[in-house]
């Protein structure tokens, strides 16, 4: 009833009586992350009733209506928080002091449990979960404290290796895992020939010696007599025997794994169902060459059961007869095309030498003559500029006189002065 009565008080924010599945702890959280990201986007913001009229609109968006937890919170805790925003902001964090030390509902990180007096699985050296995952539950009661290990990482301390990988490195606070060949599913080494067992989808390939054996070292267990031998002999069978793994051919191997109108294709460790089109040679078929058809189109025939051949309908020599003409060969049928340097004219359908390149190869005395309307541009221009040519003769000539005439004067003006002085 308690609750009911809470939730028709904070109808207006649109909660209902529905089932909660969020933690209190994880409300508060994201209680805290709203009230973070309001102050980030409200900070050079000016408020007429200052910071209390800043933080009453952050608390009005901080968290979405059907978050009970968090507007639970946020109502019964709006005197702590502006405590924390007034006076708090630069020495605790929000998390800390409103929901692990006032709420009391989350605990420090790496704590749970009711009392948060449980600890996360660590390393020696305090790395949760060996650095190689996350605690579950981390910081809240209600968490359930156990490794959720990343990548290729397994275990409860998640210091193990996962399937396809194999332990490279490793001691008290540090493992390292690296990738086994491909289609190993546990393995000694990355070669590919040192598989334990071969993961789904693969097969064994065959049976390899054991990865440290070497054949001298097979040579002299085989010498050794007595209790080094035996000894050497039960040593050598306690090694893992190693195996090299090959891909299953799905496709091949099984039948009917893919729908109509799709086509199996092989993949490593697996296949897949491709839509696939018909070959350009089939009406039906069942695959994407010509190997998979049901039936042939026009022009085409059935050499053998599924397989589609094209009729070479050129091989006959008895169609594109016409002059100049040749044959080319199409899927189901053919065309005539005009033989090389030749063109069909769009008149008679005939073909005939092309003017572009046949012209080049003839004789001068059998080009075609050179236009009339050219020829007469062209004598235009020559006696246009064997015109300009006389003219600027004619003004050399011009020149010349009066230059002469103005020598004579002037000689005359010097025979004068002369005659004068005697």
């Amino acid at each position: 009833m308690d609750f009911c009565k809470l939730v028709l008080v904070l109808a207006f924010i649109g909660l209902s009586c529905g089932t909660e599945t969020k933690s209190p702890c994880q409300g508060c959280k994201d209680l805290v992350d709203g009230i973070l990201k309001g102050l980030d986007q409200t900070k050079n913001k000016n408020f007429e009733g200052g910071d209390t009229a800043r933080l009453v609109e952050v608390l009005e968006s901080a968290c979405d209506k059907d978050n009970f937890r968090c507007n639970e919170i946020a109502a019964e805790r709006e005197d702590d928080i502006e405590t924390w925003y007034k006076t708090m902001q630069d020495s605790k964090s929000l998390q800390e002091f409103l929901c692990v030390e006032k709420a009391e509902v989350c605990c420090l990180e790496g704590k749970f449990g009711e009392n948060c007096e449980e600890s996360c699985p660590a390393n020696e050296n305090g790395d949760i979960c060996f650095g190689n995952g996350k605690c579950e539950g981390s910081g809240d009661k209600q968490g359930s404290g156990t490794c959720v290990c990343e990548g290729a990482y397994a275990g409860d301390l998640c210091n193990e290796c996962g399937p396809r990988h194999f332990k490279g490195f490793g001691n008290d606070t540090y493992t390292m895992c690296t990738p086994c060949a491909n289609g190993c599913e546990t393995c000694l080494s990355a070669n590919d020939t040192d598989c334990l067992t071969c993961a789904a989808g693969y097969r064994v390939e065959k049976a390899s010696e054991p990865a440290e054996k070497k054949e001298a070292e097979k040579k002299d267990a085989e010498k050794k007599e007595g209790e080094e031998g035996e000894a050497a002999a039960v040593e050598e069978e306690e090694k893992p025997l190693t195996v090299s793994c090959t891909d299953v051919n799905e496709c091949v191997e099984q039948s009917d794994l893919c729908p109509v109108g799709e086509y199996c294709a092989n993949t490593e460790g697996s296949y897949s169902c491709e839509p696939w089109k018909c070959s350009p040679i089939c009406t039906r078929c069942y695959g994407p060459t010509n190997r998979h058809c049901f039936e042939c189109i026009q022009g085409a025939i059935m050499r053998a059961p599924f397989i589609c051949q094209d009729i070479d309908e050129c091989a006959s020599g008895a169609i594109c007869l016409g002059m100049y003409e040749q044959c080319v060969n199409t899927i189901g049928h053919y065309r005539c095309e005009c033989a090389r340097f030749f063109r069909r004219e769009t008149t008679t359908g005939q073909c005939q030498p092309d003017p572009a390149i046949y012209s080049r190869f003839l004789p001068n005395r059998l080009r075609r003559p050179q236009p009339a309307a050219e020829v007469k541009k062209d004598e235009e221009a020559a006696k246009e500029e064997e015109k300009a040519t006389e003219e600027v003769a004619e003004e050399k000539a011009a020149e010349g006189e009066e230059k002469a005439e103005e020598e004579a004067k002037t000689d005359a003006a010097e025979d004068e002065e002369t005659k004068q002085e005697l």
